[in-house]
């Protein structure tokens, strides 16, 4: 697909496939590592979700992997204030995801920098999450950052080492195996359009 797929629209069908698809794949990812603390799968499933397919589609993969996760977590009971900090974090990286995905260089002839980022987005979402904390548990800022921090060092460190191995493989495949089942083709898009103009001429 290259850099034109950018330019290139999604039909409204599709898009609804793939929030849910990748949705499901974020809680999959997060209930299937849910046994090792801090190590996930659902920020990188955002983060492609966004570079790949646009902000908007990222946006509703954070929201709904947010809402399930949170309702559905193994941790514990849904708490509001962990649920609320959680979902800003996950919308973070949907947005990083999603501004990186408009350059015209793919990442993933990038792996250096997609550790970086990946390193950086789970040091951001940990120190938002961290405020949910200090809200429920009644304890400083400061506090739960100190206290969270191995944890945060897991975070990061994983995290890191994820997005610089998954985007490399990840995205190629989609732009280039996958764009026809995605995109719409130049053909397609100039039907569109004429169906469009015929449409406003009725």
């Amino acid at each position: 697909m290259g850099e034109e797929g950018s330019q290139q629209s999604i039909p409204s069908s599709r898009k609804v496939a793939i929030v849910a698809n990748m949705t499901a794949l974020a809680l999959l990812g997060n209930y299937a590592l849910v046994g090792i603390p801090n190590v996930e799968l659902g920020s990188v499933v955002i983060f492609i979700t966004a570079l790949v397919f646009g902000l908007p589609m990222g946006i509703w993969t954070s929201l709904l992997t947010s809402i399930i996760f949170s309702t559905i977590n193994p941790w514990g009971p849904f708490i509001p204030q962990i649920w609320f900090t959680q979902m800003i974090g996950w919308l973070y990286i949907a947005m990083v995801g999603g501004l990186l995905g408009r350059r015209k260089l793919n990442t993933y002839q990038k792996p250096i920098e997609m550790f970086v980022v990946g390193a950086f987005l789970a040091a951001v979402f940990d120190l938002v999450t961290n405020i949910g904390y200090s809200l429920v548990y009644n304890v400083p800022y400061a506090v739960a950052v100190v206290l969270g921090l191995p944890f945060m060092v897991i975070h990061v460190v994983s995290n890191a080492f994820i997005l610089a191995f998954v985007v490399p493989i990840v995205e190629p495949i989609i732009k280039k195996n996958m764009a026809s089942m995605i995109w719409n083709t130049p053909n397609e898009e100039l039907y569109i359009a004429k169906d469009q103009e015929s449409g406003e001429e009725m």
